[in-house]
């Protein structure tokens, strides 16, 4: 593994640890040219939830509460894209029975995770780890400031037995939802013009990086270029970035050592060395840029893993990586 990741926002969804998900829905709209999963209906139109945008809301609905399909009602507007596949977002929420109306688990409304036990809002990617189609789509074009009420049916809500003894198989499910901030899905800068003799970059249609190494010998210095410009807050070293990336080995056979495109998922890196952090180069290339960049960066052994390498990455190896900054944790 190239970089040291203790703070992996996009894992994999584990059903059973749903406070560590966020969740989301959306009406007909489409806001940000998102394509919605789901649309508002007479289920999801019944859920009322009293109480503030970002405080823990007085949650109402007639039980039982059941649809055959995914229904999402935005009960306070928000602003802004809509979040799209593969994207980011945070949020409180809370989840009940359909049946009994009873609350099964909730964030605590905090707003930050904190040395008091607080675990803050929860933090998720709108991607293929969602334990359910229901969640992924009621997820899509979701908006920062929206308050949503979700409706799963059973067969689009969770694994059995994941809300516990307490929800049966036969329940469908209501996530009331306040959508507190989302990320970039990929870097949305102004593109800029690349010098010779570096490695050529093409995005696909998602934004994903190929990269093609010139068959020259590899720089011996660290060499860090823009591909986009970005407008948003700049990175500082000790922040956590958000970020999409791809890594590649300096030599012919364009070896892909790692990737979070791969990977399906952005990651949380925190910029700094030592225990916890990343290489050096990394922090060096990023510190400085702004959310919304695209960065090549092209770190020598001495700003990677020197001799002795780590895991695929072989001793004296050249790192090439092109960073997508989505925003900052």
């Amino acid at each position: 593994m190239p970089l040291t990741r203790p703070l992996r926002l996009a894992a994999a969804l584990a059903a059973a640890a749903l406070l560590s998900a966020g969740l989301a829905g959306c009406s007909a709209k489409e806001p940000g040219g998102c394509t919605p999963g789901a649309t508002a209906g007479s289920g999801s139109d019944s859920v009322k939830a009293a109480g503030a945008f970002g405080t823990t809301p007085t949650i109402s609905f007639s039980t039982p509460l059941h649809v055959s399909s995914t229904e999402v009602s935005t009960l306070i507007p928000g602003s802004g894209a809509g979040i799209v596949p593969g994207q980011e977002l945070v949020a409180d929420l809370t989840i009940l029975d359909g049946t009994t109306g009873k609350v099964v688990t909730k964030t605590d409304y905090t707003g930050k995770a904190d040395a008091t036990g607080s675990t803050g809002p929860a933090t998720i990617v709108v991607g293929k780890s969602l334990p359910s189609e229901g969640l992924r789509k009621a997820l899509l074009c979701a908006q920062p400031g929206e308050r949503l009420a979700a409706v799963l049916p059973p067969n689009q809500g969770f694994v059995p037995g994941s809300l516990g003894a307490g929800v049966a198989t036969s329940d469908s499910v209501v996530v009331v939802v306040d959508v507190r901030k989302t990320y970039l899905a990929r870097a949305n800068g102004t593109n800029q013009v690349m010098g010779d003799g570096l490695p050529a970059v093409v995005l696909g249609p998602d934004g994903r990086p190929g990269i093609t190494i010139p068959a020259a010998p590899a720089p011996k210095k660290l060499v860090v270029a823009d591909l986009k410009k970005g407008s948003g807050a700049v990175l500082k070293k000790g922040d956590t970035a958000v970020v999409h990336y791809t890594g590649v080995l300096w030599d012919p056979n364009k070896t892909v050592f790692d990737s979070t495109w791969k990977n399906g998922a952005p990651t949380a890196l925190p910029l700094k060395t030592g225990s916890g952090g990343v290489v050096k180069g990394f922090v060096s290339a990023l510190a400085g840029q702004r959310v919304g960049s695209q960065v090549l960066a092209v770190l020598p052994p001495s700003e990677a893993y020197g001799a002795t390498g780590s895991g695929s990455v072989p001793g004296n190896a050249t790192l090439v990586f092109v960073v997508d900054i989505l925003g900052k944790a």
